[in-house]
This record gives structure tokens, C-alpha cells and sequence, in this order.
């Protein structure tokens, strides 16, 4: 195992990984369009249709030919939205369509129909103005750029790649993740607590916030505090998925094993504690696979907020997707002191009405309650101790649903 740099900064840490995972990408799959939402585009998605396919009416109206001479016309048909399109227009001639029909081969203008009289089958212009007409391609040509690489796909997208013509399309494979929480005081069951054992959460978060992603969860294994035990996972894990994420064996206590046996298990590590509050143990490694593996503390807050800072970026760097993480500056709803200034910290916060960041109540990085009334996280910079009411402040929001 490298020796690891020593507390890096965030932006530090994130360029460690960033060099250490270099061009490794997920590979890449073809599925249906209506498949595909979450996805990532693997390449980018190329219209197969003109759009609009054909010359089309704007507004309901009254088709003229270019250049038509006079401002009385015989109306020879009515061309809806659906129905192919009508023969040229011949002198003298008026077609009625409706918004989004197709007009006539030859067709200058379509007259809106508030600007006409009608008597019977005879059309009088009472004044002109704009062409209204969507011509073909003006949108797109076949063959044009939709969607880039890396584009996560919406539900807009997906409506928009089939408006194309697209009925597949190439995307990376979906992650697949292994989470290991560790711990002999975890417990799944609460039939199984006792004195000294405590619920298991942060599989479950995990679990959550990578389901909610769309990324498959390869294992979800609560391992026990042994290094044959922490040794046995990490190599299943390996195995199984394409980046392993533990919670909790990475600092320096006396059944903290994860260190060890990564070593020993002949990783690479880049970091093993970073310059953040909370998340300070926060380790990152590569295996011999050339695999990631993030090892996040064991609070359930610092799993929350590690996963946001860390996990995504990794999955977001191996899909070749942009970065999700956010920062908004905005005003503090009231004065903020913290005890130390010797880290980037990061508090639980909500926005108010009038828009401010509001830090919420916060006993520590076990206290869970706290995050399901934030809106996202104060950041206080490295060397910043107290914020003044009103002060301009860094926020990172959550993504919605992503409590």
C-alpha cells in the first residue's frame, strides 16, 4: 500500500481519485428509449428525422401560394393535423389547415383565420402577416447532435429522443455498488438489540440514495468487526460490483480493521482522512482490479454527506456524466459561531421563505434526525470561525427527493 497524502483538502481529494481512476469507465450497452430514463448517454444522441418532418401549418388558417396575386381566393379543401400532404396550390387557390398540418407544396403564407372572411367556398384576405409556417428541418436535420454524452437521461429527454425517431440508444451500464457497513454493535433486526447494539441505518441509506439513482446494489452486507471478516467482504466485493463502499472500521481505533486489510489485501490507497467536518476518516483506494473503494466513518450523517462529496463523484467520473455537486451563495438568516476553525465544515441547514440558510439544530455527525429538515448544507470555509446575520454564505442544496 502508497503512502496516502496527508489530509487532503475536498478538492484535493477529489483530484487524488480523479488521476487514480484516469479513463476507467463503465462499459457501454444499447436499450430501448423508453428504458433508458436515469440512464446515461454512453455517445451522443443523433436525430434520425428532420423535425418538423415536413412543412407545417403554425396556426389554424388559410393557405396561399408565394407571390399569389389578389385577396380573393376559392377554397378547395381542409387539411387536418395526421393527414398527408395536399397537392400544390394552382392560382387562385386557398387550402384551410389546421395548427400543425401539413401545407402545400408552393405554400408563402398561411393566413391566420381571424384575418380572413369566408363566404361558402370563397376566401377574402383581409390583411397579411407573418408566414406561420414550421419548415421542415428548421429544428433539427437528420444526423444532428439531441443529447451529449454524459447526459442523464429525463423524462423531457426520453420524449425528445423518440420525437427523433430514436428507438435505442447507447448508455453506460448501470453501476453496481457494494455496501458494507461495518460493525459486531450493528443490527438489522430489532428483535436482535440489546444493551450496546444499535439499528443498522446506514445500509439502508446507502442502499436508498444509490437506488434512487438508478445504480444496481450488488451486496448489502453488514460485516463484523474482524479483519478475516473485513478481508472475506472486501474480496466478494471486489468480485461483484465496480466500486465498494464501506461504513465505519476506517479510523484508528482498536477494531478499525479496514486499514489493515486493505494493505494486506495489497491496495493502493490515496487518502485515509480528509480535511472535512465531519467525514475527517474518510479513506479512498484502488484494488489490485484497478477498482475503487470509499471507506466513509461510521455516523450516519458523515455517511449521508460523504456519499454526496465522494461516492457520486466517482460514479459520476466512471460514467463520464458532469459532476451533480452544487454550490449557491445566499444570505444567512441569523449569526453562526463554531467552536473550530481548523476544517471545511459542513452543517445541516433549511432555507427559509425569504430564501436564507438557516442552520438547523445539530448535535453531531450521529445525529440522523437533523438531515430530514435540511434543504442541504451551510459550508464554513477552512480559517472561517463566525458568520455575521446577512453575511454572504456557501450552500450546497440537496438534489430533490434525495433526503
Amino acid at each position: 500500500m502508497n503512502e496516502a497524502t496527508s489530509q487532503p483538502t475536498r478538492q484535493e481529494a477529489l483530484a487524488l481519485l480523479d488521476a487514480a481512476l484516469g479513463g476507467l469507465r463503465f462499459p457501454a450497452e444499447c436499450v430501448p428509449v423508453r428504458e433508458a430514463i436515469g440512464r446515461c448517454l454512453a455517445a451522443p444522441a443523433r436525430s434520425r428525422l428532420d423535425l418538423p418532418p415536413f412543412d407545417k401549418s403554425a396556426m389554424d388558417g388559410y393557405a396561399i401560394s408565394a407571390g399569389a396575386a389578389g385577396d380573393t381566393f376559392r377554397l378547395r379543401e381542409t387539411v387536418a393535423a395526421g393527414q398527408p400532404p395536399p397537392a400544390p396550390l394552382r392560382a387562385g387557390e386557398a387550402v384551410r389547415v389546421l395548427t400543425g398540418a401539413p401545407v402545400p407544396p408552393g405554400t408563402g403564407e398561411v393566413v391566420m383565420q381571424e384575418c380572413v372572411e369566408r363566404d361558402g367556398d370563397t376566401v377574402r384576405i383581409l390583411r397579411h402577416g407573418d408566414a406561420n409556417i414550421c419548415l421542415r428541418g428548421e429544428d433539427l436535420r437528420i444526423g444532428d447532435e439531441v443529447l451529449p454524452a454524459g447526459r442523464i437521461l429525463g423524462a423531457l429527454d426520453i420524449a425528445n429522443l423518440i420525437g427523433c425517431g430514436l428507438t435505442h440508444v447507447e448508455v453506460t451500464r448501470r453501476p453496481r455498488i457494494a455496501i458494507l457497513t461495518t460493525g459486531d454493535e450493528i443490527v438489522d433486526d430489532p428483535a436482535d438489540l440489546a444493551p450496546g447494539r444499535i439499528m443498522n441505518s446506514n445500509g439502508p441509506l446507502l442502499h436508498g440514495l444509490c437506488r434512487m439513482r438508478g445504480w444496481d446494489v450488488a451486496m448489502n452486507e453488514i460485516v463484523r468487526d474482524t479483519a478475516e471478516a473485513v478481508r472475506d467482504a472486501l474480496q466478494r466485493a471486489d468480485a461483484a460490483a465496480d466500486l465498494t463502499v464501506l461504513s465505519g472500521g476506517v479510523s484508528v481505533g482498536d477494531f478499525d480493521f479496514v486499514p489493515g486489510v486493505l494493505e494486506a489485501l495489497h491496495c493502493r490507497l490515496l487518502f485515509n482522512s480528509v480535511r472535512l467536518k465531519p467525514g475527517r476518516p474518510t479513506t479512498a483506494a484502488v484494488a489490485p482490479s484497478g477498482k475503487p473503494i470509499l471507506g466513509l466513518p461510521g455516523n450516519p450523517v458523515s455517511v449521508f454527506l460523504m456519499y454526496h462529496l465522494f461516492v457520486c463523484h466517482v460514479v459520476e467520473r466512471m460514467s463520464g456524466a458532469p459532476s451533480s455537486y452544487r454550490e449557491i451563495a445566499l444570505p444567512l438568516a441569523g449569526p453562526y459561531r463554531r467552536k473550530s476553525k481548523d476544517r471545511e465544515e459542513y452543517v445541516p441547514a433549511r432555507l427559509t421563505a425569504e430564501g436564507r440558510v438557516e442552520p438547523l439544530p445539530f448535535h453531531g455527525s450521529a445525529h440522523l434526525h437533523a438531515l430530514g429538515q435540511a434543504d442541504g448544507f451551510l459550508i464554513l470555509p477552512r480559517g472561517t470561525q463566525e458568520l455575521v446575520e446577512g453575511a454572504v454564505s456557501r450552500f450546497m442544496p440537496l438534489p430533490g427527493g434525495f433526503r
